[in-house]
């Protein structure tokens, strides 16, 4: 059984998808070593993130999305930062608008809902990061817009990954005839979502991430835009589909824990966490399509190496602080499901 899970788990991976991604952060954080700047971590952060918004389809889609998710994470944040510097009441409602618009894209299908999630993820670590606000907050912003671009222009000028097989004229008619079904049909979908459910869906994300927004600060929880990355990732339309994946995440995290526990007793230079981060990212990436908790365990410890590399000092209770806001946003993400218009949601097989 164990030998047939580890060959399903192959044949799902994409390792080349992981290389790359792996590279473009790498190659970011080595630069920082080079020149002496870890806040080169932010470039690091935003080459992961535009990989992560990679559209696997066409070159032109894998194009369009990653620079869509660099523009649309690079304004957001850019006012997030201003906001934060305004005080939490000003975060806090620029939070409540860019998650609601992000949870509205569903209703144009999975890709832009993914791109616009993860514009919205970027916006609330940039408006909880200790450095937001003032001249400082906005050159980590130029960093991490640096990052995006090229993490895009290795995906798609330097380093681009075509199918095996090769494509034959009626493979591209077929393959048009199909684009032009899912449209029609992604069409009647918008159009259906565009309901009372998907609009709740909406504010229930933005809800819920503004209210775990809120607790971290009031208790002053530290690393606390953990929480509200947790409810933006977490939470689903229905709550059949919201505690599998808290289960599938906090499980995930505890191993992501534990790893980052162990790499941070190893790595203590800039270069040897860029170093780790090669093949943390690069299994990331590849296994992503492997399962949620999977490609969580590897996600956290790639994140918290990357996040910390201007200061590589990961003792257990940092972790530790990390799962526990994991925890939190789970909690708030399972309680919002279950309270905010919870009989309004439809069953979605």
């Amino acid at each position: 059984m164990f030998k047939s899970m580890l060959t399903t788990a192959a044949a799902k991976a994409n390792l080349m998808d992981g290389m790359r991604a792996a590279s473009a952060s790498a190659i970011m954080l080595l630069v920082g070593c080079a020149l002496h700047a870890p806040d080169f971590s932010w470039a690091a952060i935003g080459a992961f993130w535009t990989s992560l918004a990679t559209a696997p389809q066409t070159a032109r889609s894998r194009l369009a999305s990653m620079l869509s998710f660099a523009v649309l994470s690079t304004l957001g944040g850019g006012l997030a930062i201003y906001a934060a510097s305004l005080g939490a009441a000003a975060a806090a409602l620029t939070i409540l608008f860019f998650v609601t618009v992000a949870g509205l894209t569903r209703i144009w299908g999975d890709q832009p809902y993914q791109v616009a999630i993860l514009a919205a993820t970027a916006c609330v670590v940039m408006v909880d990061h200790p450095a937001a606000g003032g001249a400082s907050g906005y050159a980590y912003l130029g960093l991490y817009l640096l990052g995006c671009l090229f993490a895009a222009a290795l995906s798609t000028v330097l380093w681009q990954i075509h199918p095996s097989a090769p494509e034959y004229p009626h493979d591209r008619w077929h393959q048009a005839a199909v684009q032009s079904a899912r449209g029609a049909l992604r069409q009647l979908r918008a159009h259906a979502s565009l309901s009372s459910d998907g609009v709740h869906f909406a504010l229930r994300l933005g809800v819920a991430t503004t209210a775990a927004y809120l607790t971290v600060h009031v208790l002053e929880l530290p690393c606390g835009y953990w929480a509200t990355m947790a409810v933006l990732l977490i939470l689903q339309p229905s709550a059949a589909g919201t505690l599998p994946r808290s289960v599938e995440r906090a499980l995930g995290t505890v191993v992501g824990t534990l790893i980052a526990v162990a790499i941070g007793e190893l790595a203590h230079t800039p270069l040897t966490i860029a170093l780790a981060v090669f093949p943390l990212i690069g299994l990331t990436m590849a296994l992503r399509p492997v399962g949620y908790s999977v490609f969580v365990a590897f996600l956290t410890p790639s994140f918290v190496l990357v996040a910390d590399y201007a200061m590589p000092a990961i003792d257990y209770n940092y972790a530790m602080a990390r799962l526990e806001n994991n925890l939190l946003g789970s909690a708030i993400a399972i309680a919002a499901t279950l309270i905010l218009w919870p009989l309004t949601e439809r069953v979605k097989k």
